[in-house]
């Protein structure tokens, strides 16, 4: 229950639903789907709700979809290169990261008992909630748009290690992005960190 609660709060604070009433129509040019819960308990002992959308039932799209990840082979020469040059390294996740994305996708649902007192409510779906079928694209990208911000490029040999040219030591700086998780390896990673928290508002774990 406690878990469930989380969720569905957290869901809120992302405006992931736009409520349009109960006994609303489903809108023009959408589709309704449904949602279902996802239970796990973490390695810590922790137990994890994860609100999950019922993506199968949207049609394929005829592009890929997915988010690129970084090789073994490429973290492995980040990390080689953080030795080589005397950076530190700083390995994170970005919590709730899909939710972080607008979708795109026309998709909405009818609220169940887990939504309290929206249930049977019709909501439409305007983040790129876990299950749908473009959310991993739909995060790439964002994330890629914030570190295209930041003043990285991704390497012409792997897209998914970012570097950027610290001017003060003349020397590149990298961070390695594998879906949500990252690992960092530059001079100063707090700074870096403390920007993703403060100017893009993510949640680092």
């Amino acid at each position: 229950q406690d878990c469930t609660k989380l969720e569905m709060e957290q869901l809120y604070e992302y405006d992931t639903f736009e409520d349009t009433g109960k006994g609303s129509p489903v809108p023009s040019g959408f589709k309704r789907i449904r949602t279902h819960l996802v239970y796990a308990v973490k390695h810590d002992g922790r137990h994890k709700a994860r609100m999950v959308a019922d993506g199968h039932l949207t049609d394929v799209p005829l592009d890929s979809v997915y988010s690129g990840v970084v090789s073994l082979r490429g973290l492995r020469l980040v990390l080689f290169l953080a030795e080589l040059n005397n950076f530190n390294t700083y390995a994170t996740d970005i919590g709730n990261a899909y939710l972080e994305a607008d979708t795109k996708e026309k998709v909405c649902i009818i609220a169940g008992k887990e939504f309290g007192t929206l249930e049977g409510h019709l909501l439409i779906i305007r983040k790129a909630l876990y299950g749908l079928r473009t959310s991993g694209l739909r995060w790439h990208d964002k994330f890629s748009d914030c570190l295209r911000d930041l003043g990285f490029t991704p390497s012409k040999a792997e897209p998914d290690i970012w570097m950027r040219l610290n001017k003060d030591h003349n020397i590149y700086e990298y961070v390695a992005v594998y879906v949500d998780d990252l690992a960092i390896a530059m001079k100063d990673c707090d700074s870096f960190i403390s920007t993703l928290k403060d100017k893009y508002k993510f949640k680092l774990k």
